[in-house]
């Protein structure tokens, strides 16, 4: 695939999660909205620049953080633009998965992270959404 895809046709890139019943079953989500599908890399990037569609690695899960709106790993994904790279595991009915950026960073000001002694390894998919479909390979 060419990396000269409309603008408007990537909504986010991704390292996505291979096996998210596996992920979910390590991390049992706390709310009824659950994810797990994808560490974010990029949010509405104009182009696939240094995105290797399809490439599969590990990803570490170092922490979590919930509260009674959301819930989200924190992850090593040294692509990814975000300040606090996550995987957003669950939220509360009416809330946005957008809240794990705003939950991570008032656990971390409070302290209120749980890092795991030992970090956690899952196999991702590296790809972008459009919107409506994950594009994990070539």
């Amino acid at each position: 695939m060419e990396n000269n895809i409309e603008k408007m046709s990537i909504s986010y890139t991704a390292e996505f999660i291979k096996d998210i019943p596996k992920l979910l079953k390590m991390f049992p989500p706390k709310h009824e909205k659950v994810f797990g599908h994808h560490s974010t890399i990029a949010f509405k990037p104009s182009n696939l620049d240094g995105i290797n569609i399809g490439n599969e690695s590990m990803i570490k899960i170092n922490g979590r953080v919930f509260d009674e709106k959301g819930d989200a790993l924190l992850v090593d994904n040294p692509k990814s633009n975000n300040k606090n790279p996550h995987i957003t595991l669950s939220c509360s009915k009416g809330i946005s998965p957008f809240y794990s950026n705003e939950l991570i960073e008032k656990a971390i000001k409070a302290g209120k992270v749980e890092y795991f002694k030992n970090s956690f390894e899952i196999e991702v998919v590296e790809g972008y959404s459009d919107g409506v479909n994950d594009i994990i390979s070539k």
